[in-house]
């Protein structure tokens, strides 16, 4: 009993210790199920429809962007989205050309190094570039698609440029910046004194550290920027020793040590220990010096003695018929001897050689002319000009070197990158040139040109690229159809944009020059409408003072341009279609009419009683602008002594002085329509002004 009794109170404590500290554990009551389910449901719904609204901005997004590059996309930097693929194309091509013409700028230390890109035999797909912009963001995940609808709206995706190049480029550059930039350090090798073999002992020393390097040319070349490279300088070892030098100089010494015999179709020729030491060649391969025989240099070394084995391949060539169409001229396979045996078998020491005759395949063939589609005339152009002038010179030598260009399909063809710098040792000759003001230089008169080729490219209905008129109007081109070419900088590019290629025939008199194009644009032809002047600057009249002429008489140096700003619309019809109206605009500056103005005083006299003074003509008045009336001052006498006026500068550093010219007769300017095929526009005037600093040729 007392056991039980004395447990209660401790029992009823422990009771009112739970009573009491039960209120500072409870609890919010839990929702019923029911809500937990409706609020689980609502999140769900929400949720369904969110992913509905982004699948279906999705499928919006990419039935919008049907053909072109979706929104968000750049390649390498360059942002080609939501373009269609022809300007997608035309971005991606001039940063290709870009980068295929920029010089890989390095520095070692204190050396500045570079290196052409050629050397790298560097080239950019830009096709394959363009479809993986295209692929970019159309993914077959249904997730990923639409993550990234969304996710390309605040950060772009980035695709690489498709690039190949030559990685024997990289280690020649790297061989030559070595040697430069090297202290002390000297790889082995071997020298040829005639037949003798000398071989060239390894040296450590302090040099640029060629892994590193390699790797940071690698990236280079793969990426947009032409930045310079700091290339990483420190102690390099030879990557070749004494032994491996020696050995390979031992190896040379019996390639070079006989002739060697080569029998070919029953005829035998004989090969030089003089003859073989010009193709050879060695090459570090790990840690061995490895000696190779050029096949190409072999070849030209054997000269005549080959030719009778030598069938040059043929390419295949179009001609054109007397009614405008093209046939394909079929190409002729060549044949050659086997020299990849031959330097083969020399480098194994085999002194007799049982060569082959190989087939020597044209670089295009029968079949590459046939794909083209080149069919018929698609347009023809020709302007004239005066004949027996420098320029003339260089108009033919130009045509000349696009006569029988192909342009293959999606191709943008550059004038500047077909005809090349224009220099004395390619054929050109000075003339004149428009360089902020008139003066002569190479290649002047391939504007001339230029305007001729343009206006094919127009009437063909092809697409432009880039091109620039003249600043002023020169009337023996037409009114806004016409361009102007400056080496390297100023260039006209258009894109064959048809799915057959295009042959560019030139031809030409001393007085006109003609460019004709040939493909197949599958029924599309091309008219003009205009030009129509929007505007007409007068031309004003500018004096410039002149202290050799007389005041009251002037002398006009400029009859001056009028200015217009014009436009002309070209207007493309397609079978099934609905006509596309382009228009093209343009301003030409107004240059005024210049007229000297003289300034110069009359002599005056004075009599003295020595019989041998003589009158002084009165001194030089300063010159004055052209706003201000002339001022003069008092001429002066001098007993015995005669001031003759100074000499006028050169013609070339007169104020505003150029060559007297009449002025330009504006052809006229609302002309008729011109179909595809042959145009003719008459040269009427041959003199234009243009913006001091811009490089134009005419």
């Amino acid at each position: 009993m007392g056991g039980t009794d004395a447990a209660r109170p401790h029992t009823n404590r422990s009771r009112n210790r739970r009573r009491t500290s039960t209120p500072s554990r409870r609890r919010s009551p839990a929702p019923p199920p029911q809500d937990l389910q409706r609020i689980a449901g609502r999140a769900l719904r929400w949720f369904g429809y969110a992913l509905l609204a982004l699948l279906f901005l999705s499928v919006l997004e990419r039935l919008s962007y049907s053909g072109r590059i979706l929104p968000g996309i750049s390649v390498d930097g360059v942002s080609v989205a939501a373009e269609g693929e022809r300007s997608a194309y035309a971005e991606i091509a001039d940063l290709a050309r870009d980068l295929e013409r920029s010089p890989i700028e390095a520095r070692a230390g204190e050396t500045d190094l570079s290196a052409d890109p050629t050397t790298f035999d560097l080239q950019v797909d830009e096709v394959a570039t363009l479809r993986a912009a295209r692929r970019a963001g159309r993914s077959r995940n249904p997730l990923e698609q639409m993550a990234g609808t969304v996710l390309r709206r605040f950060r772009s995706d980035r695709v690489p440029l498709t690039v190949s190049y030559d990685e024997r480029g990289i280690e020649g550059v790297l061989d030559g910046w070595i040697s430069e930039t090297s202290a002390g350090v000297g790889e082995g090798g071997l020298r040829f004194e005639g037949t003798t073999v000398v071989a060239v002992e390894p040296k450590s020393g302090v040099g640029i550290r060629r892994d590193q390097a390699r790797e940071m040319i690698d990236a280079l070349l793969r990426s947009p920027s032409r930045r310079r490279l700091d290339l990483p300088v420190g102690r390099i070892e030879p990557r070749l020793d004494a032994a491996a030098v020696d050995l390979a100089a031992d190896e040379a010494r019996e390639i070079l040590a006989e002739p060697y015999v080569v029998v070919a179709d029953g005829t035998t020729i004989t090969i030089t220990p003089e003859q073989v030491v010009t193709s050879l060649e060695t090459e570090i391969d790990d840690d061995r010096l490895v000696l190779r025989v050029n096949p190409l240099t072999l070849a030209q070394s054997l000269g005549d003695s080959v030719d009778s084995f030598a069938q040059a391949a043929v390419d295949a060539r179009f001609e054109v018929g007397s009614d405008g169409t093209v046939s394909v001229v079929p190409s002729q396979t060549g044949r050659s001897l086997d020299f990849a045996k031959i330097a083969e078998e020399i480098v194994r020491v085999n002194r007799r050689i049982d060569a082959p005759l190989v087939d020597v395949e044209p670089e295009r063939d029968t079949q590459w002319a046939e794909s083209l589609g080149i069919e018929r005339q698609v347009s023809s152009f020709t302007t004239e000009h005066p004949a027996g002038q420098s320029r003339v010179t260089n108009i033919h030598r130009a045509a000349d070197l696009l006569n029988n260009w192909v342009i293959e399909p999606g191709e943008v063809f550059s004038l500047n990158e077909a005809v090349g710098p224009r220099t004395a040792e390619r054929g050109f000759v000075t003339a004149p040139v428009i360089y902020g003001e008139f003066t002569e230089d190479y290649g002047g008169g391939v504007s001339q040109l230029a305007t001729t080729f343009f206006n094919a490219v127009f009437y063909g209905g092809y697409e432009d690229v880039t091109h620039k008129p003249h600043s002023v109007y020169i009337s023996r081109y037409p009114m806004v159809v016409e361009a102007t070419v400056s080496y390297p900088n100023l260039d006209l590019k258009f894109r064959n944009d048809t799915e057959a290629g295009i042959l560019v025939r030139t031809g030409y008199t001393e007085s006109a020059i003609t460019v004709t194009f040939y493909g197949d644009t599958q029924g599309r032809t091309v008219t003009k409408e205009g030009p129509n002047i929007l505007e007409e600057r007068a031309i004003e009249t500018e004096y410039v003072d002149w202290p050799m002429l007389p005041v009251g008489e002037e002398d006009e140096i400029d009859s001056g341009h009028t200015g217009y700003t014009a436009e002309v619309f070209r207007i493309i019809k397609r079978p099934g279609q609905e006509p596309e109206r382009q228009r093209f605009v343009w301003s030409y500056r107004m240059l005024p009419r210049k007229i000297l103005r003289g300034t110069m005083q009359p002599t005056t006299t004075t009599s003295t009683t020595d019989p041998t003074s003589s009158t002084t003509r009165g001194t030089r008045p300063p010159t004055t602008t052209a706003s201000g009336p002339a001022t003069t001052s008092p001429a002066t006498t001098t007993p015995g002594t005669t001031a003759p006026p100074p000499d006028p500068p050169p013609p070339s550093h007169r104020p505003g002085s150029r060559p007297r010219r009449d002025g330009a007769q504006v052809a006229r300017m609302n002309g008729p329509i011109h179909p595809v095929g042959a145009v003719t526009v008459t040269d009427v005037a041959a003199t234009a002004h243009h913006r001091p600093g811009v490089a134009c040729v005419r």
